[in-house]
């Protein structure tokens, strides 16, 4: 597995004595010359942390610019969501009313735009934290910002000027609000740092291979009664069919991974009096891998909300993800309010 930092290869270096001959009439001696070490070795070369995709030689994926992480909406009212298909990597997660919400993950790329823009939740802390990525958001609930806060999690709000209420959508207030990505991402490069964000994923390189998949073109991901994603493997891509996406902006997903979580039920219900559930992205649980027409069963592994994933197979060996753009579909596994989630391969 590829570490999330660009390593340096280590060699001896033997230090070299040439014996100076001085002819004189009384004999001769030795005078050792400075010795110098060889210089270090060059990088191996580093790879894009939400993707694993490697970079050119000599090439950092560190920028001045963290993670941006977009909360947008996942209904038909949010169609067409705009900006998703320069995503890194889409993670979907339960909502209330059985709806789901994306956290649209950006760094390799920047949007001018992406929306529509929506408020966080809790689930949020355990996608957000590994990489130490700012989520833009319309706002939350008291209970989710002391969640996030609870694990170091930053959000950029519409007290600035990074997310603002778009003014072409006047008589639709909840899908209104656009987050000006690119524009967040210069303003941080004027005071920021250039820094490596950790990597999400278990990287592996463009030869690695699931072992032990099953053919898998056509895979039904249920979230709840009323969301069950439809994804199709076509032209070497996973599709989602039934997306709320722009036709010329689809995000086109080269695995698709589904993670079975621990849902809990968050302390206050929605406007409209509808519980509100929480996918707990830390612990253990089952998993689905999907790559190049395949599925594999795995188990996921995560330590804490800041911890990165791990995935085993039915054996307990290591699995790696191939470099490519991911979505992430966390399903719940049921607790007697909300009903468990569940993969179908068509």
């Amino acid at each position: 597995m590829r570490t999330s930092r660009p390593g340096f290869l280590l060699r001896a270096v033997a230090t070299l004595a040439v014996a100076g001959l001085a002819l004189t009439g009384c004999g001769s001696s030795e005078e050792p010359t400075d010795s110098k070490p060889s210089p270090s070795a060059p990088a191996e070369p580093d790879h894009e942390p939400l993707t694993g995709i490697q970079l050119p030689e000599g090439q950092s994926a560190a920028r001045k610019h963290p993670v941006f992480i977009v909360k947008i909406d996942n209904t038909a009212a949010s169609a067409p969501q705009y900006g998703v298909a320069k995503a890194d990597m889409v993670v979907q997660e339960l909502v209330e009313g059985g709806v789901t919400r994306l956290a649209v993950a950006y760094y390799s790329q920047l949007p001018k735009e992406a929306g529509p823009v929506r408020s966080m939740r809790a689930t949020d802390a355990g996608i957000a934290a590994p990489t130490g990525g700012k989520i833009l958001t319309s706002g939350a609930a008291p209970y989710t910002f002391a969640q996030l806060k609870k694990y170091d999690v930053e959000w950029i709000d519409m007290s600035t000027p990074y997310v603002v209420r778009d003014t072409s959508k006047p008589h639709d207030f909840l899908h209104s609000v656009a987050g000006k990505v690119a524009k967040a991402g210069k303003a941080a490069e004027k005071s920021g740092k250039a820094q490596r964000p950790n990597d999400f994923m278990p990287w592996g390189d463009a030869n690695t291979k699931l072992a032990g998949a099953k053919p898998a073109k056509a895979v039904d991901v249920k979230f709840s009664q009323a969301r069950t994603d439809n994804w199709v493997f076509r032209g070497g891509k996973y599709r989602l069919k039934n997306n709320y996406m722009g036709k010329s902006g689809q995000f086109l997903a080269d695995t698709v991974v589904v993670a079975q979580t621990k849902t809990t039920i968050a302390p206050y219900k929605d406007p409209g009096g509808a519980i509100v559930p929480v996918s707990h992205f830390t612990g253990r649980g089952k998993a689905w891998i999907m790559r190049a027409g395949q599925i594999v069963e795995a188990t996921w592994v995560k330590k804490g909300e800041k911890g990165a994933v791990t995935f085993t197979d039915a054996k307990g060996a290591a699995i790696e993800i191939p470099p490519g753009k991911v979505w992430l579909d966390l399903i719940p596994e049921g607790n007697g309010q909300v009903e468990p989630g569940g993969v179908t391969v068509k």
